[in-house]
Formats: C-alpha cells, sequence, structure tokens
C-alpha cells in the first residue's frame, strides 16, 4: 500500500534566535525527496522549502505536515500526520510590580513589568496569568490597572512572538499579590490638655504597610474643616486646640486612605 512517511522533531526549547530541526521519512525504501507544508489554527496551508530535504531547521512554530515523492513520473505518498510545533524560548523572563508596597489596598493603581532576558529584537506579546488563567494581553512590557479585593492572587507572565503564536518564552516565576480594604489611620495624642504656650504631638499612622505621607485637618464646633501642615509628616506638634483628624496618601496617581478617627485637643 502506499505508504506515509513519519514527521518527527528535534527539541522544541532554543533561545530566541535559534531553530528547530524536523525529519520526514518513509522506513525501508530509499529514493525520497521530501515536500514540507505549514499552517497555522488561523491561516491555510501552504508549502515551505522548495529543496525537498528530508532535514529542515525553522524558527516559527505552527502545525506541520509532509509527504515524499520519488520517480518520472513523480509518485507521491500518503500525507504525514500532522506535527503542531509549539516552540518555548529558553530565555528567562522576569516579572516585577511597582510599588511594591508589602501591602496593597483596594483601589490603589500597581504596575507589572514582564521583561525578557536577551529578548531585545523581537516584538513580543506579553500574557498575564493570575493563579492559572491568562487574564490580560497586551503588546507593552508593562500593564498598569488599579486593584480590587478579587485582584488577589499569584501572577505570572510570558512573551508570544507577535508574528507566531506558536512560539513563546516560558512563564516567569509567581509574585503574589494580597489586596485588602482601604486602611483607616490611628490618630493618637501625646496629650489632650496643655498649658497655655505648650505643645501637644499628634501622631497618624497605617499599620503594617509602608510608603505613607500623612494630611493633617482640623476644625472647631463653629469652623470648618481645614488643612494644615503642608509637610505630610507622620507627627506634627499643635499649640491649638481643637478636633483634629488626618489620612495617609501614597503612590501615583495618589491614593487616600480613609480618614483617621477624630482627636478633641483642649488647651486648659
Amino acid at each position: 500500500d502506499k505508504p506515509r512517511p513519519t514527521l518527527t522533531a528535534g527539541s522544541t526549547t532554543i533561545p530566541v534566535g535559534g531553530r528547530v530541526t524536523l525529519s520526514c521519512s518513509v522506513k525501508t525504501s530509499a529514493g525520497w525527496k521530501y515536500r514540507w507544508f505549514r499552517r497555522t489554527s488561523v491561516t491555510s496551508e501552504v508549502r515551505i522549502d522548495n529543496e525537498e530535504n528530508r532535514d529542515i531547521s525553522v524558527t516559527q512554530g505552527g502545525i506541520y505536515r509532509c509527504d515524499g515523492v520519488r520517480g518520472n513520473p513523480d509518485f507521491y505518498t500518503e500525507i504525514s500526520h500532522k506535527k503542531t510545533i509549539e516552540i518555548k524560548f529558553s530565555n528567562k523572563v522576569f516579572l516585577t510590580q511597582q510599588p511594591n508596597w508589602p501591602q496593597i489596598f483596594s483601589g490603589e493603581t500597581i504596575t507589572l513589568t514582564c521583561e525578557v532576558q536577551g529578548g531585545e529584537t523581537t516584538e513580543w506579546t506579553y500574557e498575564w496569568k493570575r493563579s492559572g488563567t491568562v487574564i490580560h494581553r497586551t503588546n507593552s512590557t508593562n500593564w498598569t490597572f488599579s486593584v480590587s479585593e478579587s485582584s488577589s492572587g499569584h501572577y505570572m507572565c510570558q512573551c508570544r512572538r507577535r508574528d507566531d503564536w506558536y512560539s513563546s518564552t516560558q512563564w516567569s516565576e509567581s509574585i503574589t499579590l494580597s489586596v485588602s480594604d482601604k486602611p483607616r489611620p490611628t490618630l493618637t495624642a501625646g496629650s489632650t490638655t496643655i498649658p497655655v504656650g505648650g505643645r501637644v504631638t499628634l501622631s497618624c499612622s497605617v499599620k503594617t504597610s509602608a510608603g505613607w505621607k500623612y494630611r493633617w485637618f482640623r476644625r472647631t464646633s463653629v469652623t470648618s474643616e481645614v488643612r494644615i501642615d503642608n509637610e505630610e509628616n507622620r507627627d506634627i506638634s499643635v499649640t491649638q486646640g481643637g478636633i483634629y483628624r488626618c489620612v495617609g496618601v501614597r503612590g501615583n496617581p495618589d491614593f487616600y486612605t480613609e480618614i483617621s478617627n477624630e482627636e478633641t485637643i483642649e488647651i486648659k
């Protein structure tokens, strides 16, 4: 019966710019030349490599087939079974997060950056995976988004060649994003009763997180709340009585905590 050739592939893990060797063979017979064909999930099958060699070297992934031809007039074998070539580039991929606070809160904006070591000359599409599911694709190395509690999870990225969806890097190592509700800072006072000419130190703090600056506000029973102390320090020293509150701010764009509890300062 008419034979069907066997298609085999060498290693499919290569560095960017590397090649994969494909081999087509008809067993227990001689005199064959070989034709090669490639298609993708979205393109039709076309013939490649007009030299009719048994082995070819390819740089693109895809769905490959081959057949054998010999004699005069040409006699063709059956076409081989298809072989899907998924090329995995051996280049390392690094995923980083900015800002890299130890605790992230709902509503904050973060940027994830995916970088390929040694892949600068390749145009990539970047894929982002959270807890095992691909959730975003972009042609930019950066992905900036506002987080919510549903954003919590383990993030990884990989890169695919834009001109070849079957060729991609390995996945990066994962980073863990833990998102909590917007915090409320705690306002404390060294003393709530001070002598004339004295001072009271007020302190504002957001626990278990970093990077905060603080804004301070004061009102009385007959005046509206206004901002005081433009230096945005954690601790301030005040000489006036009144009702004080504070709020924390960090990041770019500015992210604000809830406003703190009130603290009433009386001068005696």
